[in-house]
């Protein structure tokens, strides 16, 4: 993005622009982000919001602010939000672009995986605390600016329709990996979703989504808001879940089959129980499932892109996303054959 632009934008927020410069964060695949700094000090965070992707982003909008007042407390560090000289929390571009302002947390870092058991732990204590603060909030309250974003048969239906339209030499390199997605959606399809009740979830809570303070390492908040809809418990507990018990990245070539770390897992647990928050026994039975369910549905998602083509993930080089789905579905077939050590460990935890 240009320079002037930025600060066109920014100027629209009360933000003297000429006494800024910009960062791009390259982390994350939908919006574009860029850290303001004064000097060497970041104040604020600037962003694009894909208005390909969130189509009314209006609505993203009233969830955030609905549910901002209710995220802050002991335990957790509230963001804020910057609002324009007129009192608005977004502004639109004279080509339809959607931009917003948040207040940057001093100190703050994210991890993109981990191997570290205290980082494991605390990722399960904010997410807990993240849940429990918004427990009171019915999931009717929010806007569903995504509708069935976890739906599985949907998600499904989508793979197949990629199959039949997508670019041929992409199907070609595809075929274990589309035997392997169908085989864990199937296994997944057992999971009785709807003996769950509707909850307020994140819907992405994966751990770089979680910002940790750079010096103590303790969790501080959820970060990337958008996806604010009524869910799933085990959506939540399953995204974290993916991105701690294993070291490895979804992107880049993997050295070998994905490995599950049950005391990884073992210290997350620990964190959700240290949170206090306390879910339905039902919910409980199938939490250690989210290891691999989540990896499943975004396994296949970005197996479906890469198939149309590359419409939803914008890759960072070519066959990313074809990547993507080979080690996200790798993750979930690992998740799968360890499932009974993660059921014995959350019931070690848990009793």
């Amino acid at each position: 993005m240009p320079a002037h632009r930025a600060r066109e934008v920014l100027a629209r927020f009360g933000v003297e622009g000429d006494r800024m410069h910009l960062e791009r964060i390259a982390q994350g695949y939908i919006n574009d982000t860029y850290r303001v700094l004064e000097g060497e000090t970041p104040v604020y965070l600037l962003q694009r919001v894909n208005t390909d992707v969130f189509g009314s982003p209006e609505q993203v909008m009233e969830n955030i602010l609905a549910l901002l007042p209710h995220l802050r407390g002991p335990g957790y560090a509230g963001l804020e939000l910057v609002k324009t000289p007129e009192g608005d929390y977004w502004v639109r571009g004279e080509q339809g672009d959607f931009w917003r302002v948040f207040t940057y947390l001093p100190g703050s870092m994210a991890h993109a995986q981990t191997s570290n058991p205290e980082t494991a732990r605390e990722a399960g204590r904010i997410l807990g605390r993240f849940h429990q603060l918004v427990a009171d909030i019915p999931a009717t309250a929010l806007n569903t600016p995504l509708p069935r974003f976890h739906d599985l048969a949907w998600r499904m239906a989508q793979l197949e329709q990629a199959v039949g339209e997508g670019l041929a030499d992409r199907l070609e390199a595809t075929g274990p990996l589309l035997t392997l997605g169908r085989d864990l959606a199937s296994f997944c399809g057992q999971i009785p979703f709807g003996r769950f009740p509707w909850r307020v979830c994140h819907n992405d809570a994966k751990l770089s989504n979680i910002l940790f303070d750079s010096e103590s390492g303790k969790a501080l908040c959820l970060i990337d808001l958008d996806t604010l809809m009524p869910g799933h418990l085990i959506w939540d507990f399953g995204d974290a879940a993916r991105t701690v018990v294993s070291p490895a990245a979804e992107d880049g070539a993997q050295t070998g089959p994905p490995e599950i770390d049950l005391a990884l897992y073992s210290a997350y647990l620990s964190g959700w129980k240290e949170s206090g928050f306390a879910w339905e026994a039902e919910e409980g039975r199938w939490l250690s499932h989210g290891a691999v369910l989540m990896p499943t549905l975004h396994g296949i998602r970005a197996l479906a892109d890469y198939l149309l083509g590359d419409r939803y993930y914008t890759p960072a080089y070519p066959g990313q996303n074809l990547e993507r789905a080979r080690n996200l579905l790798g993750f979930a077939q690992a998740g799968l054959a360890a499932l009974p050590g993660l059921q014995q460990t959350f019931r070690e935890v848990f009793g």
